[in-house]
């Protein structure tokens, strides 16, 4: 049976997770940094550091995280040489990629972090369309471009081969920071929220992950998939307005709150475009209090307004992501998260306590009842809550599969 994780962080910067599995809260040995925020998914949890750095740590599986770079060699026949690469003007480079247009030599390939490694040195790839090539690896044509054989013909002026490379991502089950090379933005990030997994089937692994910067401004992370977990760049995304906080569900609903209180709705997201196309505002749950957290799941929707009252959307779905309308829930809560299965965790403004929804089903998403969860945390079994005052920044929950 899957285990399910709940990752939350205390006021001191530790990281913690609670597994179905166990008996008490497990404190991340490996973070050597005071993380702020952090958001998970089934592969990996994304986390702001205390220093507003962004750091990774991608879960360790029997399936390895591999890329490969490929570049082409191209040459050209001449009745002096025969074939060499001494191209025409008008030719392609001698290293590019396929089309021939991105001048790609060998030595132009870096790792993109430190996380990476090389697993072997360059080599040709000698298998064409699923038949091997002859031993060097060369494909035939007319002309670039046009279609290659692996057979050389009394026509055939000029030769490609490909090269290839895999590299494999290294820091497994590790907190790994984001260079700064692929992060520089103008100001740093105060949230986070990652999800989209259930968007698209391909690329395998990919996912949505946004942002807010401490000037209210809304980024978006391109390019996250199994064999890029660390994603290519970030794109700011356009707003009405200063945003605080935002949240990422496991399908099309994104949901951010503004400053003045309003809450906004991210419309347009779909597979071939995941960022979404425009905002929809929703005024607040309270005409006089404005919302101060929002949390969204598969077809849920819950906001705490400044007062800690909880709020429960109605009506919301991917053909309706604004909702319909507010239902004022029982108790009091200074943030909240949705789970898997639109499970509703929340951390209570009395206490601080860790609190879950009981009754939360496909036909009642709203629950029942609050309940505390109430297990210690790793090195302190004397006490027999874990609603303890410094677990109160954020929690996150994942699915994490353990093979036998």
């Amino acid at each position: 049976m899957p285990v399910s994780l709940l990752w939350a962080v205390d006021v001191y910067g530790r990281v913690y997770s609670l597994s179905t599995a166990g008996q008490q809260w497990e404190q991340c040995r490996d973070a050597q940094m005071e993380i702020k925020r952090v958001t998970a998914v089934q592969q990996c949890c994304w986390g702001i550091a205390c220093d507003n750095s962004i750091y990774l740590n991608v879960h360790a599986s029997d399936l390895p995280v591999r890329y490969q770079e490929e570049t082409y060699e191209n040459q050209r026949w001449n009745p002096v040489d025969g074939f060499s690469d001494r191209l025409l003007p008008s030719d392609r480079w001698q290293w590019s990629d396929i089309t021939g247009l991105q001048h790609q030599p060998l030595d132009s390939f870096q790792l993109p972090s430190s996380s990476w490694e090389w697993e072997g040195d360059w080599y040709v790839d000698e298998n064409f369309e699923g038949e091997p090539t002859e031993k060097e690896g060369w494909t035939y044509a007319i002309d670039f471009p046009a279609n290659y054989t692996k057979d050389k013909r009394w026509n055939s002026c000029v030769r490609r081969r490909r090269w290839l490379r895999y590299r494999r991502y290294k820091a497994m089950d590790t907190w790994a920071k984001i260079p700064s090379q692929q992060t520089t933005l103008p100001d740093p990030f105060s949230d986070i929220s990652c999800g989209g997994w259930e968007i698209s089937e391909e690329p395998r692994g990919r996912l949505s992950l946004w942002a807010v910067s401490l000037q209210g401004k809304v980024w978006f992370r391109d390019g996250i998939y199994h064999h890029n977990p660390e994603g290519s760049l970030w794109e700011e995304v356009p707003l009405p307005g200063e945003v605080v906080q935002i949240s990422c569900g496991p399908g099309d609903l994104v949901w951010a709150v503004l400053w003045e209180g309003q809450l906004i709705v991210r419309e347009g997201i779909s597979r071939d475009c995941p960022k979404g196309t425009s905002w929809a505002v929703v005024e607040s749950p309270s005409p006089d209090v404005g919302a101060t957290h929002v949390a969204v799941g598969v077809s849920v929707v819950w906001a705490v307004t400044k007062d800690s009252k909880v709020w429960f959307r109605r009506g919301v779905n991917s053909h309706n992501p604004c909702g319909s309308g507010w239902i004022s829930m029982v108790g009091e809560m200074i943030m909240i998260n949705v789970g898997l299965n639109d499970q509703v965790w929340g951390i209570s403004s009395e206490d601080r306590g860790v609190y879950f929804r009981q009754g939360v089903t496909s036909s009642e998403l709203s629950g029942k009842t609050w309940k505390a969860i109430s297990v210690p945390r790793d090195g302190d079994r004397s006490h027999s809550s874990a609603s303890a005052s410094s677990l109160q920044r954020w929690i996150s929950s994942i699915l994490k599969h353990k093979h036998k």
